[in-house]
């Protein structure tokens, strides 16, 4: 896991965030990009029951919503009606 994938990160540019609970400044990969004590994971639809059957990069299928669809796994879940934790 990395900060990236945190319920706590604030995203910045396409380097960096910020973590919400310590304030501090965090690479999206690399070095010091491994996820700390207080990761939460984000809801994200390659987290989801419903996302299924994921290519090498990363775009899978959702059937949690009414029409099945393409969806890319990195894409953010948080306000989806179909997502559920998997």
């Amino acid at each position: 896991m990395r900060h990236y994938d945190c319920k706590n990160y604030i995203n910045l540019d396409c380097e960096k965030g910020l973590c919400a609970i310590s304030k501090s400044l965090l690479p999206i990969d690399g070095e010091g990009s491994k996820a700390c004590p207080s990761f939460r994971q984000a809801e994200k639809c390659g987290n989801c029951k419903h996302f299924i059957k994921p290519d090498k990069y990363g775009i899978g299928t959702c059937t949690g919503l009414e029409k099945e669809n393409w969806a890319y796994a990195t894409c953010g879940a948080f306000a989806c009606p179909g997502y559920q934790a998997g």
